[in-house]
C-alpha cells in the first residue's frame, strides 16, 4: 500500500514537472524582443532643456513654473524589508502640457527632498 502511495506521488510529480516546462505555444512571432520607443532628444528652445537630472524639484518649478498636473507613486523599493538609505521609494511625475514629464525620486526617508531621475520630452503630452 506505502509503494503504491509513494509511486502514485511520484507520477503526479513527475506530470507536473513536464507539463510546467512546456511552453504552450509554437508562435516564434512570441520570440522576438519587443522594440523600445525611442525617446525623442530635447530641443534647446524647449523648457526641459533648461532642466538637469538630479536638480532639486524645487529649483526646476522655480526655472520652468508649474506642471499641469503631479502624480505621485511608490516604487517597488519601498516594499524591500531590509532596505534603510529610504531614496526613491516614491516618486512624483510632474506632467507639462505640449512637452512631457518629469520625473523626481525622494532623495531620503528622512527628507521631504525630491531630485530629477528622468526627463521625458513628448510633444504630445496631455497634461
Amino acid at each position: 500500500m506505502r509503494t503504491r502511495l509513494l509511486g502514485s506521488i511520484a507520477i503526479i510529480c513527475l506530470a507536473s514537472f513536464f507539463a510546467g516546462c512546456h511552453s504552450g505555444s509554437s508562435d516564434t512571432a512570441s520570440n522576438t524582443p519587443a522594440t523600445q520607443p525611442t525617446a525623442l532628444p530635447i530641443p534647446p528652445d524647449s523648457i526641459f532643456a533648461k532642466v538637469k537630472m538630479g536638480e532639486e524639484r524645487d529649483e526646476v518649478y522655480a526655472a520652468i513654473g508649474q506642471p499641469t498636473r503631479v502624480d505621485r507613486y511608490m516604487t517597488g523599493k519601498a516594499w524591500i524589508p531590509y532596505h534603510f538609505s529610504g531614496s526613491d521609494e516614491n516618486r512624483i511625475a510632474a506632467h507639462y502640457k505640449g512637452v512631457g514629464i518629469i520625473t523626481f525620486g525622494n532623495d531620503s526617508q528622512y527628507t521631504s527632498g525630491y531630485s530629477v531621475v528622468d526627463i521625458t520630452y513628448d510633444p504630445n503630452e496631455p497634461g
